[in-house]
């Protein structure tokens, strides 16, 4: 073999290398369950630079909720995060207690209240301060994957709540959930999360699952 053929091989194993592998894996293996819980128990910057790929931070409206943070929870970071907060590490009886479970895809969509959302306070003084919005109503959220849209198997709110007023709790806005089933969703293809919002607005983000485990 002459020496230019000899790099160019060497060149094409590098770049072969480097290129990063299909990662998204439904059912977990036991060997990807330690994994996952041994880079959450980490808890250090590689942890956070993971799971910040499962996380959009989105842009303040110009009126209207702000739907601030979409993020999508495959069962690998659901493994990770799992790992990163548990208190009493068990790597092993982790491996045991998953491997095989199944695990639902969720995503999550995080929304502050702004002035205009819910709206004003009633004319009532002795009223509420704010109205309690109805998020699960309010906001209709799709997954989609190319022109498929993806049903959801069930729907949780969380409201927050802001402690800046003290002795009142405040509520600053919620936390929507939504769960799917796993074997519905195409690894091989984008996730895009549309968000529909009560002032018409729409708005949307993707998730690229090749570079997701």
């Amino acid at each position: 073999m002459k020496p230019t053929q000899r790099l160019g091989l060497s060149a094409l194993v590098v770049v072969a290398i480097a290129l990063p592998a299909f990662a998204y894996e439904y059912p977990l293996s036991s060997t990807s369950i330690r994994a996952a819980y041994m880079l959450g128990s980490r808890n250090d910057r590689i942890t956070a630079e993971f799971l910040a790929r499962y996380k959009h931070s989105l842009p303040m409206p110009k009126a209207g909720p702000h739907v601030a943070v979409i993020s999508v929870e495959t069962p690998y970071a659901q493994i990770v995060d799992l790992g990163k907060t548990d208190m009493n590490k068990d790597i092993q009886g982790t491996e045991k207690e998953f491997a095989g479970r199944e695990f639902p895809f969720i995503v999550t969509v995080g929304v502050d209240l702004t002035d205009n959302y819910p709206g004003p306070p009633p004319r009532n003084p002795n009223g509420p301060r704010v109205l309690m919005p109805n998020f699960e109503r309010d906001f209709q959220i799709r997954l989609l994957q190319g022109k498929k849209e993806i049903p959801a198997e069930s729907t949780q709110v969380w409201l927050l709540y802001s402690d800046a007023v003290p002795n009142l709790d405040q509520i600053s806005g919620a936390v929507i959930e939504l769960r799917y089933d796993t074997d519905k969703i195409d690894s091989y293809d984008d996730a895009t999360v549309k968000v529909h919002t009560p002032d018409d607005q729409e708005v949307e983000t993707t998730f690229d699952l090749g570079h997701l485990r």
